[in-house]
């Protein structure tokens, strides 16, 4: 039977789909010899396990590609369904309905339409758990409607950035110094860092901003903890000074400095003075390490 009798809307099962056109009975993405198309499956509802799925607001269905464990590689169905134009088959999705009835095994689903990967930007990385609950690399693939498609399909709670925003010209914050409590959690001792070391810097004559980075490609916000305008210099704050948090710092401020011009100079807020070992690693990057005094001051190592 020819892939241009699917209807847009219908409602079919998996079984019955398989049998009219081929391709594999598991997975999300279910190549076809048979018919000469590619089937993808989206869940009901991908939830928090898998929040890369949905419609975007760029018109764009984003579908997070297959492998429940570990860093996604470009193979099997990933590779089929990237090189589906190339491959002379149709790209079709279909939505997973939600059970009418308990206790019915056929799951149904709706077809949202006819689509194809995006020929400028046919899919990007991301982090994203996997079936363990373990950080790894997965592949979103963006695909584009051809023709009409039917109403439904999860939604992106955040749609990636179509290219890499620096926000800068934002009010400067307003941190109040918060004092010292007994049994203070890690969140409470950043906080208070943050506004000790704010508050040190005004009173240097100093200008502080807000800074945002959503880089291209990302559904998530970065957020610097403090940008020294007057010394062009990024500031990442710590609550612990063990190596794992200062190499962490390290990573988050080689990141951010790349989306500045002029490069900024890059410090680290420490509650306490690291270990010589550590001081040293970031002397060798150039790298400014700063801490509070129990008189209520700061050393830095660049005084």
């Amino acid at each position: 039977m020819a892939t241009d009798e699917l209807v847009v809307g219908e409602v079919v099962t998996r079984r019955e789909l398989h049998k009219r056109f081929g391709g594999t009975p598991q997975g999300g993405i279910s190549p076809s010899a048979k018919s000469q198309m590619v089937m993808v499956f989206v869940a009901d509802n991908p939830g928090p396990h898998d929040p890369l799925t949905g419609w975007g607001e760029d018109g764009i269905f984003h579908f997070t590609g297959a492998g429940m464990y570990g860093d996604q590689e470009m193979t099997r169905g990933n590779l089929a369904l990237l090189r589906h134009v190339e491959n002379g088959r149709a790209l079709h999705v279909f939505h997973q309905l939600p059970k009418i009835t308990e206790g019915v095994s056929l799951r149904t689903y709706r077809h949202l339409g006819r689509f194809e990967v995006d020929p400028e930007q046919p899919c990007y990385t991301a982090d994203a758990l996997d079936a363990s609950g373990d950080m790894r690399a997965v592949i979103v693939f963006r695909l584009r409607p051809v023709g009409a498609t039917a109403a439904g399909g999860p939604r992106l709670p955040a749609t990636p950035a179509a290219e890499t925003r620096v926000l800068r010209a934002l009010p400067e914050p307003h941190i109040e110094p918060i004092r010292l409590r007994a049994q203070e959690s890690p969140r409470a001792l950043t906080a208070r860092l943050t506004a000790d070391y704010a508050s040190h810097l005004r009173s240097l004559g100093r200008e502080l901003s807000a800074v945002q980075v959503r880089v291209k490609g990302e559904t998530r916000t970065s957020y610097i903890d403090l940008l020294d305008v007057t010394e062009n210099r990024l500031i990442e704050v710590k609550n612990s000074s063990t190596r794992q948090s200062v190499r962490l710092a390290i990573g988050q401020l080689m990141d951010y400095r790349r989306f500045f011009n002029p490069t900024p100079a890059l410090a680290l807020l420490l509650p306490s003075a690291p270990r010589e070992d550590l001081l040293d690693l970031c002397a060798s990057l150039c790298i400014e390490v700063v801490w509070p005094t129990p008189e209520g001051g700061f050393v830095s190592t660049h005084d």
